[in-house]
């Protein structure tokens, strides 16, 4: 099971390599990570702190944290670390009960929403695409267009269900956060949007489907990248 500082961890890492951080440059700080992975700050801190420890930031009282030496020099290692780490199975299985669940409360909320529940899929999408625009997560509007969806079926057991699991989608899509396909992720929520706002069920399912779909092809494809980085450093 992942923790979620070592989640942040992991996010950290991505957020190192794909935006070619070099030595000296200034890591997002403990708010930013705390607003854009919508996690605790203690999480946070024992994240920076296990790269602090490692010796690849620097923590600067006042300031932040810094990177301290290139991710090439500490790649192989952290790489190593963190594959045998994330639980892919449980990630993968995670991902198909979202298809099998969501599709279905995607089909209801068409048919069961509210004028509100619409303004809270709309502001969730403007939410998204503001995040795209700044190059920032979209992890959170992204789990409240979601969430939105499971509340728009006005289904007690499903809302609650939904509630009950929340944090284990979380935890996948911070793994997968730097690795988001986000121009796709906003057309497949536009679609939604539309869909559910004609009230057409049976294209918002299938929206939704297809939108999964993608999700896990996309972690296929991180999870190949990691590999393959390994393999060609040995």
């Amino acid at each position: 099971m992942i923790v979620v500082s070592e989640t942040v961890l992991k996010f950290l890492l991505d957020f190192i390599r794909k935006k070619e951080l070099q030595a000296g440059d200034k890591l997002p700080s403990e708010r930013e990570l705390v607003q854009l992975l919508e996690v605790g700050r203690s999480s946070v801190r024992e994240a920076l702190q296990t790269l602090a420890e490692r010796g690849i930031v620097e923590k600067q009282p006042g300031k932040g944290a810094y990177l301290k030496t290139t991710i090439q020099d500490q790649e192989l290692d952290e790489l190593t670390t963190w594959i045998p780490s994330l639980d892919v199975n449980k990630s993968m299985d995670l991902l198909e009960f979202r298809k099998g669940v969501e599709v279905k409360i995607t089909y209801l909320a068409a048919k069961r929403r509210s004028e509100d529940d619409l303004s809270r899929l709309e502001q969730a999408n403007e939410d998204l695409l503001r995040c795209i625009s700044n190059g920032t997560s979209i992890i959170v509007p992204d789990l409240n267009f979601h969430a939105a969806l499971a509340y728009a079926t006005h289904h007690d057991v499903i809302a609650s269900v939904y509630h009950s699991v929340v944090d284990n989608f979380k935890k996948v899509r911070m793994e997968m956060a730097i690795n988001d396909d986000v121009e796709n992720a906003l057309y497949y929520h536009q679609e939604i949007l539309k869909a559910v706002t004609e009230q057409d069920s049976e294209r918002a399912g299938l929206f939704m489907q297809r939108h999964l779909e993608d999700v896990q092809f996309n972690y296929r494809n991180m999870l190949s990248e990691l590999n393959n980085k390994v393999l060609q450093e040995q």
